[in-house]
């Protein structure tokens, strides 16, 4: 009973730090697979991290073939995550507004895609 107390003290005394966090009053979205086919809703301001999986030595990247930009902004190239099997896109919802997200895996921007990726995005 003692030991619940102190972790509740605990948690509560963290709780009450102030987070002077660049994200603070904003949330991160992961947006994975399992996302795919799915709506997915944010506000102005919160960023939207696509882990989409990879290869591990093919050629084959993943490019963003569809977005509105004006909705939903890339904040840089992907990057490839530490374990080498997925890459992480970050985008920023500048706008009220709905866009599709659709990435591709293929060997260049022309190429047949190996995979696709579609997901609907909010931002109210």
């Amino acid at each position: 009973m003692r030991r619940l107390a102190a972790a509740t003290v605990l948690l509560l005394g963290l709780l009450s730090v102030a987070c002077k966090c660049p994200w603070e009053g904003k949330s991160v979205w992961l947006a994975t697979t399992a996302s795919e086919g799915k709506t997915l809703d944010t506000r102005t301001g919160d960023e939207l991290l696509l882990d989409l999986a990879i290869t591990p030595g093919s050629k084959a990247k993943w490019y963003v073939v569809e977005l509105d930009e004006k909705v939903l902004e890339r904040k840089g190239p992907a990057e490839e995550q530490a374990d080498g099997r997925s890459v992480r896109i970050a985008f920023l919802a500048r706008r009220p507004g709905v866009t599709d997200l659709v990435a591709s895996y293929a060997t260049g921007k022309s190429a047949p895609p190996e995979k696709t990726f579609r997901t609907t995005v909010w931002v109210r």
